[in-house]
Parts: C-alpha cells; structure tokens; sequence
C-alpha cells in the first residue's frame, strides 16, 4: 500500500553564497535550562547564562527558578565549570559577559532576599518576591564567586545587560519595576529624572565593584556596548513617550502604537538607541528607531567607527531601506504579525544607513567589520508578546524545502547569516528544528556561537557533541547550543547538504528515533536528479546513495537530489546517539546523529494535514468520504515497528470517548496498522465536533494511547511507557436525527 504522506516533494536547491557556512555544532546541550545569553573570551571558551529549574530537595534549597553558568572549552565538548547561584525565592539571570582575563559578569534579577552578596555597592532594603532586585555578580576563570552586589536598592528592578570596558570599568542596565514606590537612586552629575518606575537605568562600577562610578536614571535598555573612547550606547525598548531623544537625530518621537495582541487598549513598542558619554551625564544622540507598529530591540553592536547597529522584530511600518520585503499574513489571533530588521546608523545618530529583514536574536561584529546575526523564525518569536514571524520570502530562507519551515507540526526553527558593511548577505545557514527560540549569538573566530531554549529534543545533532547520557521521545524543555563556521571553503556545485530531517509521517522535526523509524531527509546533492524508488522493502543501495550507521545500513524507499527516504537501521548496544552517514556514488558526503530510542510513535498523515486514514471498504478517509458511526476504521503507526530486537506485547493500544481497537498489523517492516471502530454515537465534545463544510459530516479527534509494557528489549533498556498520545482528525457520517 502506497502512504501518501510519503508522496514525493521536489524544491529548487539550497543557493551557494560569497561565504560557505557550515553548522559544525548543533545539539540539545542540558534539560531544565534556559540560557538567556552567551559569550566568548579570547581563548575561544564558551559561556552561558541562564535560568535552571531547580529541584527544591538540591542546592539552592527552596529556589524554583536559581541562576546557572556554564563554561565550555573552545570545541564546547568539554565543561570547565557549571556554576549556580542563588537563594531562597526565585532568581534570573538575563545577560553575560567576559573580559580578557576570562572573568565572567552575570547581570539579572534577584527575588531572595538571602541571594549572595559580597561587601561593596549593595544597599538598601533585600530584595523579596513582591520587590525582586537587578543583581551583578563577577566569576573568576574557574567560576569561583569575585563579588556580587544588589543594585538599587530601594526601588525594585531588573538587570537585563552588561558590559566590561578595556579598562575593566563594568555598565550594567535594565529596567525599574512599574510599581509605585521609591525611585532607583542615581549619582549626582548623572542624567537622572525624578519618577523612575518603569523607566530604565544605567550604572557604572570600578572593576572592583566596590564603587559607583556613576548611576543615571531615565536612560538604558536591554542591550549595552562601549566604544573604545569609553563611550557608552545603550538600546532597548519603551511603552511610554517620554524616553528622551535630542535634537537632530535620526527619529526624534516616538508613535502612537496600537498592540493588537494586548488583553486591553494600550501603546504598543518603540525602540531606541543613546549614546551616552563616560560620565553618564551626556547625551551624545539619542533616537527612536521604529515603525507604526510594535518595534522590539533584541541586540545591539558598534564597530570601530562608531557605527551602531540595532536587531529585533518588528511589525508594519518599520523604515526598512530595501524594497523587497516579505509581506505580511493576515489576521493572526493573539499574535502580532512581525519580521526581524538589521538596521545601522551612522556615528552621529543621524541617519540610518541600512535597514533589512534579517535577524532578530543578537548581532556581533568580526574584525573586517562583517556583521552577524541569528533569529528564529515561527509563531512564538520575539517580541514583549508571542510574535507571528513571516517566513514567505526572507532573503535567508527563500531555498529552504517547504517541510523544514514552520508548519502546523514545526514551530520555530533558527538560522544565522553573515552580512558585509553596506548590508548585503554573505551567506546563511538554516537550523532545522522545530521549537528552537533564539536568545543569543557569540563570535569566537570564524565560528558564531549561538544558545537558546528549545521545548523539545528534536534539533539538529552534529557529532561529537555534549548531550545528556540517553534522550527518549518524552519532549523536555532545556538548553540549545550550536556552532556555524563560516571559513569552510567553497565546495564543488552539486555538494550534499542537509536542510532537516523529518519524521516521513507527519513531517515533524525528528530528534529520538526508534529502530526502523521511517525518516525523510530534505536538502540538495543527495542523489540522483531523477528521483527513485526502491522496489522493495530491503533495498540498501539506491541510485548511488546509502544511509548507514557504522557497519548497518538503512532500507532506503526514495532517493533524489532533494530528498532521501529511510528506516532507521538496526543497531545493537545502548540506546544512545548514533551517527548516520549518508554516502553518495562512493563519497561520505553528509554526517548527522540521531538519538536512538525504543519507541518514538507517530500517525501517518495525509496531504491535507488530518489523520490517513482507511474506512471499512479500504477507500481514503474523507470530509467528502466520511466513515460511518459504528464502522471499522484503520490509521498507520511510525516509530512503533517490532522488530528482532524490539518486540510489542498486547495490548498495544488503548482508546477513549467510544472508540475501541480491534486489533493491529504489520504490512510493512516499518509501518504497524492499527484497526479501529468509531463510536457508535456523539460521545461529548472532545471526540467529535460538527463541521460545516458538510451538515452529515463531524470531524472527530481521534485519541490512540499505549499503556502498560508495549515493548520488549532482551537488555537493559527493557521498559515501559504508558498514557503516550497519539491525536489527530478523521470524519464520521452521524445519525441524520
């Protein structure tokens, strides 16, 4: 029987561009940590901040949310330190940074009142859970404690960037809390306004942190920089008018902006940039850089010239200087259609010299002054509210195959580019997933380090990388780290490169695969340019193309030069990553592992997206061919497949709401056949609901769940799985009465 939802796709091939970058590290690094903010130092060690759920039973002893900070060496295969702070309550880290001694400085917020505190410029009332306080704490090379101090005290607020001059003079900025209260304390000389509560702030210390060089009030953000003068620009962005700007600049007010995804009528978003000078009580510019509708900053970087350059999300109206620009959807419920912006503006904060639709997580700079940035793109993105980021034609995706990018199934994959001065692309390199958000890049060489957090397992994993010991098909939100070099030399035409690899029945990213797991591989150069089917279910060698792991090969189904259709192979020992090479005409052309798993199930779809699905004459399941209430019906498994190694027990399945299983089948190695019969009537809401596409026709959410022990492994990953739901849609004809 031939499963339509592994119909044959052909798209135009991945573009080659001035640079070649290569993902040469991707993996889903730790569970239960979200970093917020990444760094390197001169070494080339990598550094993350961020927050960690923490069990109340360890250290921090009662803290729910605690403060971690991980070092990795230059490869990121090996940890020097993982560091946590924190006290009782809840405590965030928001932003990192390193100087060239290897010191690490964490900036964030602090409700704990017994958070740690070293003897410098802590004063004031603790902080408490109604009145959380912003926080910077210094750790040496080996992530032992420096200082760390509570800053403005009395008022409540939230550090959320940091930055270390040349001389080791340390910025910290974020925002005041928006509760009435006492305002942040600023220093005399500083600029300062007199009502701080949802305002930001800007604070400098000695390399010591025992001093306050300056705090100004009124002015600061979300990202921070220094210029080599001492020079301080901050970016960020305000709900509010009165964020100053000067006279001349780039935009000098800031509209009137509706948030349409807002509970109740308010201002939506502006950006800003200011460039402040070393005492903080100068504005050197200061300006509004945004659109007629929410505009949010996500990054700030300034080359050596002084040039500023600004990345986020933005809806309509946002001043872009390219004439092509993706268009945006329609009405998105509780979403606000976005896109992300690159923009630069000249020294002088008086003119924008570029604006284009990439980015939106970060932006560095190289030593040649090229820029680089990263971004995810899906719904969920960005932004003060879940963002709707349109991907119809972004300069980086436009070539990405269609069942890479986000979808009903696949939410929120990443990439990163490389950009030269005057705004135009270098090179992009798409990172396939399904849930990753983006929330930071770090240059180390000619490799872009990029961290996020990522609600599932299923990212892209590249050899050799840090992992946990053994990851299965139960999703865990937890820590993203990947590596594109962007140095690799330019390949001949024609080179295999891998976009994503899906799950052939539903077309959702794939992470923990089971034995025999039918998987399907988009991208260009991976065989024939005539596509072709193999004539069995045993074929090892297809057009000039093999999938293997070490000695094992896959059964391959189809193989082209965009697509390549594969069982998992069948390997004994533990269950743990595998790598699996794909070989063309001879050549070892393309490396990827994939976490191996007992049983990773999945409901074969049709090419509308509901459930592929047989009524009890063998005709396709249908709104125009509904089944009848009472009737057989049969929907086809993924990842459940019994094979020497893995045997299913009964009963395998178990349903609600009505309806009942039959029994199950094989027809082919990879594929089990699961039978069925509907209800025998409308059960309640949550099993069916009418459709009006036809008045006889309701459409009906199939629930399958395996319970108790469904699968057997003669080892020690014999185990069991119960309450794992498979959910989709087929239609039943009901009673007419």
């Amino acid at each position: 029987m031939r499963i339509p939802s592994l119909a044959l796709f052909f798209y135009s091939g991945l573009c080659f561009a001035a640079s070649y970058p290569v993902l040469t590290y991707s993996t889903y690094l730790r569970d239960s940590f979200s970093p917020n903010a990444i760094a390197t130092d001169s070494s080339g060690n990598i550094y993350m901040a961020g927050n960690a759920i923490v069990d109340p039973t360890s250290f921090p002893s009662t803290s729910q949310t605690a403060v971690l900070v991980v070092k990795l060496n230059p490869q990121a295969t090996q940890y020097l330190y993982v560091r946590y702070l924190g006290g009782s309550v809840d405590d965030y880290a928001n932003a990192i940074a390193v100087d060239s001694a290897g010191n690490a400085f964490i900036a964030g917020a602090t409700a704990s009142p017994d958070f740690p505190v070293t003897t410098g410029v802590s004063s004031g009332a603790p902080a408490s859970q109604s009145n959380q306080r912003s926080f910077v704490t210094k750790l040496d090379p080996n992530g032992e404690l420096v200082f760390s101090e509570v800053l403005g005290a009395p008022a409540a607020s939230s550090a959320q960037a940091v930055a270390v001059s040349s001389s080791g003079q340390i910025a910290v900025t974020g925002m005041v809390s928006n509760a009435a209260g006492p305002s942040f304390p600023s220093t005399a000389g500083a600029y300062s306004i007199v009502t701080t509560a949802n305002h930001p702030y800007l604070i400098e210390l000695d390399p010591t942190g025992t001093k306050t060089i300056f705090s100004a009030t009124g002015i600061g953000g979300s990202a921070l920089a220094f210029d080599s003068s001492g020079n301080i620009y901050v970016a960020g962005t305000t709900f509010l008018f009165d964020y100053p700007t000067t006279s001349g600049a780039y935009q000098t007010t800031f509209p009137t902006v509706n948030c349409p995804a807002c509970l109740s009528p308010m201002q939506g978003a502006n950006q800003y940039v200011t460039k402040v000078d070393p005492t903080g009580a100068k504005l050197l510019y200061s300006t509004a850089v945004t659109g007629t509708n929410n505009t949010t900053n996500a990054g700030l970087a300034v080359d050596t010239a002084g040039n500023a350059y600004l990345t986020g999300y933005a809806g309509a109206g946002y001043p872009y200087t390219v004439t092509s620009i993706p268009s945006y959807p329609g009405s998105v419920p509780f979403t606000i259609p976005a896109l992300p912006f690159l923009s630069k503006l000249d020294p002088l904060g008086h003119t924008l010299l570029f604006s284009i639709p990439i980015g939106g997580a970060g932006v560095q700079l190289d030593a040649g002054g090229n820029i680089y940035v990263g971004g995810s793109v899906g719904r969920g993105v960005g932004g003060p509210v879940a963002n709707y980021i349109v991907t119809g034609n972004l300069p980086t995706l436009a070539n990405i195959p269609a069942p890479c990018l986000p979808n009903a199934i696949i939410q929120s994959p990443a990439y990163v580019a490389q950009v030269d001065t005057s705004g135009g692309i270098l090179g992009s390199q798409f990172i396939g997933g399904s849930k990753i958000l983006l929330s930071g890049i770090a240059l180390s060489g000619s490799t872009l380090w990029i961290a996020g957090a990522t609600r599932d397992f299923n990212v892209p994993f590249t050899p050799n990388t840090l992992t946990l010991p053994s990851l299965d098909s139960t999703p865990i939100a937890g820590a993203y780290l990947g590596g594109v070099d962007f140095s690799k030399p330019q390949p001949p035409a024609g080179t295999p490169q891998i976009a994503c690899i899906v799950d052939s029945a539903d077309f959702a990213a794939i992470g923990p695969a089971a034995p025999y797991q039918l998987l399907t591989i988009f991208g260009t150069g991976l065989g024939p340019f005539a596509g072709v089917a193999a004539a069995n279910n045993s074929t090892l060698l297809l057009g000039g193309v093999t999938v293997s792991s070490g000695a094992v090969s896959s059964p391959l189904l189809y193989v082209s030069s965009t697509q390549i259709n594969f069982a998992v192979p069948l390997v004994q020992g533990p269950l743990t990553n595998r790598l699996i090479q794909v070989t063309v005409n001879g050549v070892n052309a393309l490396q990827r592992e994939i976490p191996f798993t007992l049983a990773n199930p999945s409901l074969f779809l049709n090419s509308t997206g509901n459930i592929l699905a047989l009524n009890a004459d063998g005709s396709l399941n249908s709104a125009a061919n509904p089944a009848r209430f009472g009737s057989a019906m049969s929907v086809f498994v993924n990842g459940l497949a019994p094979t020497a190694d893995v045997a299913i027990a009964p009963p395998l399945f178990s349903t609600d709401f009505g309806w009942t299983v039959t029994g199950v089948a094989q027809p082919s190695p990879f594929v089990l056949r699961v039978d069925l019969r509907t209800p025998t009537q409308m059960e309640n809401n949550f099993s069916c609901t009418f459709s009006f596409a036809g008045s006889s026709v309701s459409v009906c959410l199939v629930g399958i769940a395996l319970f108790d022990t469904f699968y057997s492994n003669p080892g020690p990953q014999s185990g069991a799985t119960s309450g794992l739901a498979l959910g989709g849609t087929v239609f039943i004809n009901p009673p007419l009465n």
